[in-house]
């Protein structure tokens, strides 16, 4: 039997953080090379980067940003009709048990606690990818919704 994937060829990814964009962007060049990363500074950058660029296949979106935090941006693309089927990844500093029900609640496809290792960041890139690309369609558990090391 043929497993259909969901395939991604562009990301767009929402962080307010330079220094975490690099490392976001190597970590991507290294596990997935084929992939076209777009980057947005804020939530206001990524809400126009959607309404004016074309869709990208998947959102990473930071959790804390100034001008629109990730959760306003997450209820802006669900409701939406145009972008609210896409898959959208939270990102993160910490855990936030709390955070993470209500933006399980508001349809964010994942929840990824930022590690301090590159290594780390590749290892849950490619897991957030696969994940992705396995079960975009289908409703991720609470107990599968969460990706750390």
């Amino acid at each position: 039997m043929n497993e259909r994937r969901f395939q991604i060829s562009k990301i767009l990814l929402v962080e307010d953080d330079l220094d975490d964009r690099e490392f976001f962007r190597d970590a991507l060049a290294d596990v997935a090379p084929d992939i076209n990363l777009f980057e947005a500074e804020n939530g206001v950058q990524g809400l126009e980067f959607l309404t004016n660029s074309g869709l990208p296949d998947l959102i990473f979106l930071d959790l804390n940003m100034p001008l629109k935090n990730g959760y306003e941006c997450l209820e802006d693309i669900k409701k939406d009709e145009n972008f609210r089927d896409k898959p959208v990844i939270i990102f993160s500093t910490s855990l936030q048990p709390e955070a993470a029900n209500v933006l399980y609640d508001n349809g964010a496809s994942l929840y990824i606690v930022k590690p301090n290792s590159f290594t780390d960041l590749k290892i849950l890139i490619q897991k957030a990818l696969t994940v992705v690309q396995l079960y975009a369609s289908a409703n991720m558990t609470r107990e599968s919704f969460i990706l750390q090391t």
